[in-house]
């Protein structure tokens, strides 16, 4: 009877153990401001649903220890309009922002489902803003796609050196390259330094139609650090190939910046980031500079103004530029809280 008791309350501490070595995190992002702009076109005073500093997003999260180095865990993150708590997106995809699963342990980790793409992940460390301000700057809905459903990544760490691999299957019968995107990156950081690079290929469906053009992607940047100081640039490189007799068109991003901690509370940034369409001959440069200040450690306040300059293209095209305005001056205030 003794042994048979010690053996419960031993399977009973056990579990206790596995409970204690799992976890479930919920949080998010809530983000409310209000933006001013003033063009040829005349000023407007707007609101942005998502967000103009981040998105609005809810983030369910969770791990578990799996022993010998190793871990299960996943991510479930959906987007929504603060104002009328709607979903972000026009297909109602519960979970559009990410929906993956994955493990890691000692010979790295692999990652399936929804996720940000390789691009993506090497573009943050690289962007001055870690890709803030979306709806403002170019840098993350250049990013090759921004994400990707049906993804497989692998993500292995060596010293200094970050590589990734990514598969996103088509999911056309007979055909695996059809809508299948493929890519890799690495990043490298040493000491005040980190510079990385990606490269992405995906066959894109062109229209309704059953045919699938390829497009080449790829980007590379640097970030350097100085006590207070940071500094970053990147370049992106896309070409999405036409049939004839329509040219391919050619996407180029470059940009640079920098941000500094003034205090604990406030953060300075500005970048300059120029957009260029070689074959329409069209350009569009974005200077922006910003101001937060944080009220806590989940709470702070933002403001920002920018000026766009439009050229090319940009003026004639419609589908570039809605108004057809050769520039615009633009200012934002909001504040911003994590849960």
């Amino acid at each position: 009877m003794i042994k048979q008791i010690s053996l419960v309350l031993a399977l009973g501490s056990l579990a206790a153990i596995a409970r204690a070595q799992s976890s479930v995190t919920l949080s998010g992002v809530l983000d409310g401001g209000v933006r001013y702009t003033d063009s040829k076109a005349g000023a407007t005073w707007s609101t942005n649903n998502r967000g103009w500093y981040s998105s609005n997003r809810v983030i369910f999260t969770g791990s578990e220890d799996l022993g010998a180095g190793w871990a299960a865990f996943f991510r479930l993150e959906t987007g929504f309009f603060l104002a009328s708590g709607e979903l972000d997106n026009t297909t109602n995809t519960l979970f559009n922002r990410a929906s993956y699963i994955g493990v890691r342990g000692p010979y790295g980790t692999l990652i399936a489902g929804r996720q940000f793409t390789i691009a993506h992940d090497v573009a943050y460390d690289y962007d001055p803003f870690n890709l803030l301000y979306p709806t403002l700057i170019p840098v993350s809905g250049a990013s090759a796609g921004f994400r990707v459903s049906n993804d497989v990544k692998y993500i292995a760490n060596v010293g200094g050196l970050d590589f990734r691999a990514e598969n996103s299957f088509g999911g056309m019968a007979g055909n695996f390259n059809a809508g299948a995107m493929r890519g890799v990156g690495a990043q490298y950081k040493w000491n005040w330094l980190k510079v990385g690079g990606a490269y992405e290929y995906r066959d894109i469906q062109q229209g309704t139609t059953a045919i699938y053009r390829p497009n080449n992607y790829y980007t590379f940047g640097a970030e350097l650090t100085f006590g207070k100081l940071r500094l970053a640039g990147g370049y992106m490189n896309e070409n999405q190939t036409q049939a004839a007799p329509i040219s391919d068109v050619r996407t180029l991003n470059y940009w640079g910046g920098a941000t500094y901690d003034l205090s604990p509370s406030v953060r300075l940034g500005a970048a300059y980031y120029i957009t260029d369409l070689p074959n329409q001959s069209g350009k569009r440069s974005l200077g922006i500079g910003s101001v937060t200040y944080a009220l806590s450690k989940r709470t702070l306040l933002y403001a920002e103004v920018d000026y766009t300059k439009y050229g090319g293209s940009y003026i004639t095209n419609a589908s570039l530029n809605a108004q057809k305005i050769p520039h615009q001056i633009g200012a934002a205030v909001g504040i911003n809280h994590s849960f």
